[in-house]
């Protein structure tokens, strides 16, 4: 969860434990139990949000590096095996199309380029597997380029996948907050009026709205800062 919202949610946790602590002095206006029900749901919905985004995991450049190498070792023992079966029976695509130099795959080839270029050599061995046999391909060769390539691949996208999934999250999260502070500010808020004279209640209830209230957090912030 991003930083700027932690704090109101936790702020909201907070008046719904005060609220519920004292439920029995509100419990027969049965319109203002619902609305806290209504505020304990919102805030365990963010609650389950907060986690999810917790729970997205991190993916490193390191990652990547260690895919590629993988898939760039596979390659070349592939690509070596079709480079020898084209010159020997001179297929000039499969000879112009195959790449040798394990520093071209590893480093000099973009990212997307590299992964185009093995699934395409993927795609040329598939119709030559019987072929490639005697110039020394093996099925596990091949199996392990197609495992390798999907390894790739899923590192290369994941880390798209997670920062989406990461951005709705948090502006889910950031819709619900706004739904408490409107339930607050135009529910519970008249509600307290009707104990007033309970201090403890009434006090209370206020004091922790003082920490919901983003206005009233703004004004705090800049008090200290022109400090």
């Amino acid at each position: 969860m991003k930083k700027s919202f932690i704090a109101r949610h936790n702020a909201n946790k907070q008046v719904v434990l005060f609220l519920k602590k004292n439920s029995e002095k509100f419990a027969h206006i049965v319109a203002m139990v619902k609305t806290v029900t209504n505020l304990d749901n919102l805030v365990v919905e963010n609650d389950n949000l907060a986690t999810r985004v917790e729970n997205i995991p991190a993916v490193t450049s390191g990652n990547k590096k260690i895919a590629r190498a993988d898939l760039v070792a596979v390659s070349l023992k592939v690509s070596s095996v079709l480079k020898v079966y084209a010159y020997l029976t001179k297929n000039q695509n499969l000879t112009n199309f195959v790449v040798t130099s394990e520093s071209v795959l590893m480093e000099r080839m973009p990212q997307q380029d590299f992964l185009v270029y093995c699934k395409n050599l993927a795609k040329n061995i598939a119709p030559l597997l019987e072929p490639l046999v005697d110039y020394g391909l093996t099925s596990e060769m091949a199996q392990e380029l197609a495992t390798e390539i999907n390894d790739y691949e899923t590192v290369m996208t994941q880390p798209r996948e997670m920062i989406n999934t990461r951005k709705t999250t948090n502006e889910l999260i950031e819709d619900k907050l706004e739904a408490i502070y409107l339930l607050l500010t135009n529910q519970l808020d008249p509600f307290m009026e009707l104990f007033k004279d309970d201090t403890e209640l009434y006090s209370g209830y206020k004091a922790a709205r003082m920490i919901v209230d983003p206005a009233t957090r703004s004004r705090k912030e800049e008090e200290v800062e022109e400090e």
